[in-house]
């Protein structure tokens, strides 16, 4: 009776592994005709000279919010700009509304609108292309972009890019908005130091400004943003806080010149300052 026993078990036991190994297989053989489909939502667009762009979306099976949304560029079966996410998107999966491609007049400048809004420009002479991997937005983006939407303004195709108009406002205009203060410190690893940085609206660096003494903050305040604080006091005067440091104000003047008033500093200013949010000086790039 025993013997049967541990017959019956070692026949269940071998039947069990069995049709674990069999549904494995089929769960692999599923992956495998789900990822050899093309992919969810792609667009292509052919732009002569043997160039081409295509936009690619992932598909629903392996989609969990957010889902995200790529593009690579050709040229004659050469792969210029290899397939690369640039921005993420909602429950649609599938960016919806009107999807187009607009060129300069030689063609070796294209941008892909949705909605007529720019969310993808590339330049085929110096094989530039914007936006970059994860859609980073950086300053030197910004110039990018701001460049090759003039080249369509100069032929009378005056294009809008929401994430550009937006990249400057997402920062720390002057008041008259000629001024844009990019950043206020220079993040390393466990600290900040204090390094204004302040552009024009071309983005050209106007000035870089420090303390007379390295000043530092922990990164902790930076992200909690607690314990300082920054902004515009006038058209042309900005000025930093930290808790446990100095007051900075700086003046700007007429002829671009830059100048620190020195202490002590008026209480009123001070107060002023201190009264500020502390910003949070990023850019939120391409949304789908």
């Amino acid at each position: 009776m025993r013997i049967i026993a541990d017959r019956n078990a070692s026949i269940f036991a071998r039947t069990t592994i069995l049709v674990f190994l069999i549904g494995v297989g089929a769960i692999w053989a599923g992956l495998y005709f789900l990822d050899s489909k093309p992919a969810e939502g792609n667009f292509h667009f052919e732009l002569g000279k043997g160039r081409s762009l295509d936009i690619y979306c992932e598909g629903e099976f392996f989609y969990e919010p957010p889902g995200y949304v790529y593009y690579s560029v050709r040229q004659n079966g050469k792969v210029l700009v290899p397939k690369h996410r640039f921005c993420s998107i909602g429950a649609e999966r599938v960016p919806s509304g009107r999807v187009e491609v607009v060129m300069t007049q030689d063609g070796d400048t294209v941008a892909i609108r949705r909605n007529f809004d720019v969310i993808i420009l590339h330049d085929f002479k110096s094989n530039r292309t914007w936006p970059r991997q994860y859609g980073e937005f950086q300053l030197n983006d910004y110039v990018l972009a701001k460049e090759l939407l003039e080249r369509f303004k100069s032929e009378g195709q005056k294009l809008y890019c929401t994430a550009v108009q937006s990249y400057l406002s997402s920062y720390l205009p002057s008041p008259d908005g000629q001024m844009i203060v990019l950043q206020v410190w220079d993040k390393k690893e466990y600290h900040a130091e204090l390094n204004v940085r302040v552009i024009n609206q071309q983005g050209e660096i106007l000035h870089e400004l420090r303390g007379e003494e390295n000043e530092t903050i922990p990164m902790e305040d930076i992200y909690s943003r607690k314990n300082w604080s920054a902004g515009w006091l006038s058209e042309n005067r900005f000025g930093v806080w930290t808790l446990n440091g100095e007051s900075h104000i700086w003046d700007f003047k007429e002829d671009g010149s830059c100048v620190e008033l020195p202490a002590p500093l008026d209480p009123e200013l001070v107060t002023q300052l201190k009264e500020k949010t502390a910003p949070r000086m990023r850019s939120f790039g391409i949304s789908l």
